[in-house]
């Protein structure tokens, strides 16, 4: 059970989602089993009246915790009028054999036909506890609320406690994403046409766990939305410690948090993965899509949080976004009233998620790895297209096939499958991505984490460069080419392949299957920004 102190179409704007470790991480593990019928209705998220996807009437959908080494039996009925099939994938989650359960239409399963019914079951790896998340895998459904938070908690019996360990009193949950008030199908039309010159769709708002505000007066006349004036949502913090853990469940924007006036100190990133320890600060980010971080704060003094939304992607400006929102934070059910309307001066000092380290790697890593795949992503309009905006990874434009590959021999793979073979013994492989675009792509790789060695943009005056493993450079250059992080590199599964950039990314192939990789900017996987990895 959860905490959620608001229902869709209800007037109630407290956004805190109270997490329950107390109810997993004290017994063993077991088995769990939710049952989910997935409909549509409309909502006000931010006083704008929209159509959503709901999970058992509920946006975001239903929290859903368990502990390591639960076993989840998730029961999804699709009840949507028209024909439309629905999938949905646990973000982070190994899925250690269960390939097929990983929710990915057109590579392990076919999308679930309205009006039937499909289970999915599945192990939590004993050996991942974290933030994670779940969301839609089939169309561009998550866009329009189609995802929900999943919280693996640390068992106590095993002799991990975090509460002791980074001192804080409860949990709650951010899912914090942008929003757009027309549906994602228009949005992405809107996109793919030569009149965008690949410029994606900016956000109309943004929403902290399914709630926020819009001002009504901000909207554009060529746009009309239904809107009403909605109260600014408020997050209540009890006195004492509060460990955040937030998601980016946003489909362009990344986002930065700060609170005026407080302290956070990040601990976590992505699913569980500690971090070498950091100052304490009041802003973090970015955070990217498909991108977690776990922050402990005090309480006290802690008057609003602020959300800031980056403007990588934002060419096209939306006149009607309000791009930095400040949220108030309740005590004891009251409102303080924020530093900046008491007429304070707040320092802010900041912590760049791309700089977090991982923990010291021992024994030492290798610095050269069994095997490399070398990639190169791309977004193109191509004449013989319409110039339309075409996402590729090596040449490829990646389209779901309607039978899943996992059920297919490779000579029934059309030419839109670009799938690697790896080898699955344990061994190390290094993954380079070149991102020869003007802006970056959050790439998530689905079964794994990964190390990040690398991730570096050449400086504008450099040109367009790309990094070749196999004609490395004869010195490492911190401006060019810096030395790959083999002592400390961040553990991962969704990183930022920053603009005319590149990365190198490194895993232990431990995880049999086929295994998607792809851009999270929803967008841009609509357009075909996504290829698999089959490790044998």
């Amino acid at each position: 059970m959860f905490e959620l102190h608001q229902k869709p179409g209800s007037s109630s704007r407290d956004i805190t989602i109270k997490l329950h470790p107390e109810n997993h991480n004290r017994r063993a593990a077991t088995t769990i089993v939710h049952y989910w019928n997935i409909t549509k209705g409309y909502i006000s998220p931010d006083g704008v009246h929209k159509k959503v996807y709901l999970i058992n009437g509920q946006f975001p959908g239903p929290i859903v915790e368990a502990r390591s080494g639960d076993k989840l039996i998730m029961v999804v009925s699709n009840q949507l009028e028209k024909e439309e099939g629905i999938s949905i994938h646990w973000h982070g989650l190994h899925m250690k054999g269960a390939n097929d359960m990983d929710g990915v239409v057109g590579v392990t399963q076919k999308a679930i036909p309205s009006g039937e019914d499909f289970t999915y079951e599945f192990d939590i790896s004993g050996k991942q506890a974290g933030t994670f998340w779940y969301h839609s895998h089939s169309e561009l459904q998550r866009s329009d609320g189609l995802y929900g938070g999943l919280v693996v908690h640390y068992p106590l019996i095993e002799g991990t406690r975090e509460a002791e360990e980074y001192g804080y009193d409860e949990e709650q949950l951010l899912l914090v994403g942008d929003w757009y008030h027309y549906t994602a199908e228009e949005v992405q039309a809107s996109y793919l046409t030569f009149r965008s010159s690949g410029h994606e769709p900016v956000p109309d708002s943004l929403l902290i766990n399914g709630r926020g505000k819009f001002n009504c007066s901000m909207a554009i006349r060529s746009r009309p939305v239904d809107c009403h004036d909605v109260q600014q949502p408020s997050l209540r913090l009890e006195a004492g410690r509060t460990r955040l853990r937030v998601v980016n469940v946003g489909a362009l924007a990344g986002f930065n948090i700060s609170i005026p006036g407080g302290e956070m100190n990040l601990i976590q990133i992505d699913g569980g993965n500690r971090i070498d320890p950091v100052p304490s600060v009041n802003s973090i980010g970015v955070l990217y899509p498909g991108e977690r971080m776990d922050i402990v704060l005090s309480s006290n003094s802690i008057t609003n949080l602020t959300v800031s939304l980056d403007s990588e992607n934002f060419v096209f400006q939306n006149q009607a976004l309000t791009s930095v929102q400040t949220f108030p934070v309740t005590s004891s059910g009251t409102i303080v009233e924020s530093p900046s309307k008491q007429g304070e001066l707040t320092v802010i000092t900041e912590f760049d998620l791309a700089t977090a380290r991982g923990q010291i790697f021992s024994p030492p890593m290798e610095e050269h790895a069994n095997q490399t795949v070398l990639i190169y992503n791309h977004l193109e309009m191509l004449a013989h297209f319409d110039h339309i905006p075409m996402g590729f990874m090596n040449r490829t434009n990646w389209v779901p096939q309607e039978e899943p590959l996992i059920h297919l021999p490779r000579s029934e793979w059309d030419e839109h499958q670009f799938v690697p073979q790896i080898k699955g013994n344990s061994e190390w492989v290094d993954i380079v991505v070149n991102n020869r675009d003007d802006k970056g792509h959050p790439f998530h790789l689905h079964g794994y984490d990964f190390y990040v060695l690398t991730r570096h943009a050449f400086p504008r005056r450099a040109g367009y460069r790309t990094y070749n493993p196999f004609d490395p450079p004869a010195v490492w250059d911190e401006v060019l080419y810096p030395r790959p992080n083999v002592v400390n590199p961040p553990l991962k599964d969704t990183a930022q392949i920053p603009r005319r950039g590149y990365v190198i990314l490194r895993i232990k192939t431990d995880n049999i299957g086929i295994w998607l990789f792809h851009c999270l900017v929803l967008w841009h996987q609509g357009t075909g920004m996504a290829m698999a990895f089959e490790v044998i």
